[in-house]
């Protein structure tokens, strides 16, 4: 996984730090007079005023400094119960963050089990002997999908943290399973396609995700994946496919939704070729 995410994190919790402990050096510097070393009784310089902010900040409560009135010892209990807080605010922030960043890595390795390539995929769906954990394996995508999508709207940071590895990567894998599901319904020669819940209510969650991470493409372009499957790592499947004059025909109505694919591909860092398998190198790069 990159370091962006993790960098962010570590980012916002300093900034959050720097902001709290700047806006209290203000409020005691305003009373210079009013904060005073604990055993000479001389005014607090503005290094040691830094230095009593941080540690009431912390709670440590050293006591070497202390406040004489009454506003900055109030400042001081506020300042106090601040720090708390935005500490255990960055716990609450980070620990969910954490959490979603492996809930999406585990999801993009399921997705990943069902095949290499979106052919390999409709091979395996097309297999009368695994047709039914293939429907099962779709529910579990989909649920667990459902809950990536809403994570990533409550927390957009999340899109930060995406993996160089292709087993692991969700947007690369997300693309891939789709294209699988569109071959199926649209892509087989009508008596060979399916026409399972699964896929359909998959393919609506799917949606449901690119809707979600919509706001992270700058602007689409009028690029489109290219409609031909690469059947690169399939050969011998002998799938009923249907020529690629009516595969554009019939891909024609998914036009929007594959670029977004396009776009999420891109945005984590890879190409279509590494959806379509073109690409030989499975390692991180």
């Amino acid at each position: 996984m990159l370091p962006m995410g993790p960098l962010t994190i570590v980012t916002v919790g300093v900034l959050w730090l720097a902001a709290l402990w700047l806006g209290w050096f203000l409020l005691f510097s305003a009373f210079p007079s009013e904060l005073v070393s604990g055993q000479t009784g001389r005014a607090a310089d503005t290094v040691e005023r830094i230095y009593y902010v941080g540690f009431t900040l912390s709670t440590l409560g050293v006591g070497d400094y202390k406040p004489t009135s009454d506003i900055t010892r109030l400042f001081t209990v506020f300042a106090s119960f601040n720090g708390l807080v935005i500490v255990t605010l960055a716990i609450t922030y980070a620990l969910p963050l954490v959490q979603g960043a492996v809930h999406r890595r585990k999801l993009a390795f399921t997705i990943s089990l069902l095949g290499k390539t979106p052919l390999d995929i409709v091979k395996r769906a097309t297999d009368a002997d695994n047709r039914q954990s293939f429907e099962s394996t779709l529910q579990t995508v989909a649920n667990d999908l459902i809950q990536s999508s809403e994570q990533r709207l409550a927390y957009p940071v999340l899109d930060l943290f995406y993996c160089r590895h292709r087993r692991y990567s969700l947007g690369l894998q997300v693309a891939k399973l789709d294209e699988a599901l569109s071959l199926l319904a649209f892509g087989l020669k009508p008596g060979a396609r399916l026409q399972l819940n699964a896929i359909s209510d998959l393919q609506e969650v799917i949606k449901q995700y690119l809707y979600r991470v919509e706001s992270r493409v700058c602007k689409l372009d009028s690029e489109t994946p290219p409609v031909e499957p690469s059947p690169k790592y399939c050969d011998g499947c002998q799938l009923p496919l249907l020529n690629t004059k009516e595969l554009e025909e019939n891909f024609k109505c998914m036009r929007n939704r594959r670029m977004h694919l396009l776009q999420l591909v891109h945005s984590e860092r890879w190409n279509w070729n590494d959806v379509e398998g073109r690409a030989l190198d499975d390692k991180m790069r």
